[in-house]
Formats: structure tokens, sequence, C-alpha cells
């Protein structure tokens, strides 16, 4: 007996997460609109039913039947597009906290910046701030994304030039300026994007990212150090890894506090 009720308990929590997840990724679309308006066609729907409006519920279920593949047909676009970002990470958009659901938007920008060879200077804040370098970009307080990634770091935009800083899962400013670092026996490969990105990680505990505009090559530097070649799939596990850890401890901390 316990035990069926601990299955439907948990039969729906996972129906209201499902529902919680897809209304956050819907907020603020052309979707959320038609979500509204089908809550309230099944509103008028049972209404119909209750009060034995038989020719209202009639043609109401005639709707219904059709409903599905007028919604296909209307959203195919959208649909398309949400399969697409889906296949990057399959149970990103839904299970993932929102802690760290920017990160499958940044590998996609990456991964774009790469087979185009778009310059990439992008900086992820750990516990150490980045505010004294935000402060010589341009304030963005944007939500992370891979079309606004892709825009700012586009050749001959304003923002171009310079570092990304990305903290608490917004873009909080572009075209910083990193430090240089100083080390002599760095190559020669390693232009300024390169040298900035290791001065920056020799002073902070930040991750950043590079792309070279050159030859799509992904880098990532951190502690000083930097590593090329960098394979995305295992980009995005480490970052899942930090990220995951940096929110626990973020937890501990609060639950201290208490």
């Amino acid at each position: 007996m316990y035990w069926d009720y601990f299955i439907k308990t948990l039969d729906l929590l996972l129906v209201y997460y499902i529902v919680f997840r897809l209304i956050l990724i819907i907020k603020g679309t052309k979707a959320m609109q038609v979500v509204w308006g089908i809550f309230i066609l099944i509103l008028i729907t049972f209404s119909a039913k209750a009060l034995q409006f038989n020719a209202t519920f009639w043609l109401l279920q005639q709707f219904w039947f059709a409903g599905v593949f007028l919604l296909i047909v209307v959203f195919q676009q959208e649909i398309r597009n949400a399969l697409a970002n889906l296949g990057t990470n399959p149970l990103a958009r839904v299970f993932v906290p929102q802690e760290y659901i920017f990160i499958p938007e940044l590998i996609s920008a990456i991964k774009e910046g790469s087979s185009s060879k778009t310059g990439m200077l992008i900086a992820l804040e750990l516990d150490m701030g980045l505010r004294e370098f935000t402060e010589s970009g341009i304030k963005i307080n944007g939500e992370v994304s891979k079309d606004l990634l892709l825009t700012i770091f586009k050749d001959g935009t304003p923002l171009h030039d310079g570092g990304v800083v990305i903290s608490a899962n917004r873009i909080v400013a572009a075209a910083c300026q990193f430090p240089l670092t100083e080390q002599k026996d760095l190559s020669r490969i390693f232009g300024m994007r390169h040298r900035s990105a290791i001065g920056l990680s020799e002073l902070t505990d930040a991750i950043v990212l590079i792309v070279s505009e050159e030859t799509g090559i992904v880098s990532m530097a951190r502690n000083g150090k930097i590593m090329q070649h960098v394979d995305m799939g295992e980009l995005e596990k480490t970052l899942f890894e930090i990220f995951k850890g940096k929110f626990e401890k973020s937890l501990m901390r609060r639950s201290q506090r208490k």
C-alpha cells in the first residue's frame, strides 16, 4: 500500500517538474500565448459539458480532434528549432537546473564560432568576482544564448574586440579588457586573445574559453595554463561538473548562514 502511494506521489511530482520546466522554456514566447489560449478552451469545453451546451460541446470536440495537427502545422518552425536545440543535449532544456542551463547555449555558440572561424574570448566567473574587468567593457546583462554570443563576436560589430564575462547564468558585459600574461616562454602561435585568457586565469579562478579566428581551434585557459584542441563533449561535461560543484557549495553556505 505504501509503495503505491510512493509511486503515485513520485508520478505527480515528475509531471509537475516537467510542466514547470516546459513553462520556463516557453515563457515570453509566442508559444506561451498559445498555451494560455488552449487553457481557456479547456475551461470552456468542461463548462459546456457541465452546462449541457451540446452544440458548443460538439463543436469544441471537433476542434480537439484536429487541434494537434493544426498546432503542428502552425508551429512547425518552432518545433523544428526546439528539437534542434534538444539535439545538443536531449535532457538539458527540461532537467538541467537553471543554475547552469546556459552551458548548452555556450557550447552551441563555441561550436558554430569554431566552424566559422569567429574569434571568441569568454570568461566564466566562479568564486572570485570579475567586476573590475566587467567595468572596462560594455554592460549587457543579457541571457546567455548562442545567437547573442555570435552577434557580439561577429567581425565588424562594436563589441567583437575584447572579452565577454558570464556570471550567474548571464552575459554581464562584452568588450572587456583582460590583463595580458607575462609568461615569456609562450609559443608565438598564441595571439592577444590567448595571452589575455591566460593572464586573466593567472589572476582569478575564472575559466576562459578561446576560439581562434585564424584556425577555429578551441582552447581553454585555467590557473595560468592553456589547453588547445578542446573536445566539445569533454568541455561540456567539465563545465557541468564545475558549475554543479559551485552550485552545491553555494547551497551549503546558505544553509550554514541559517
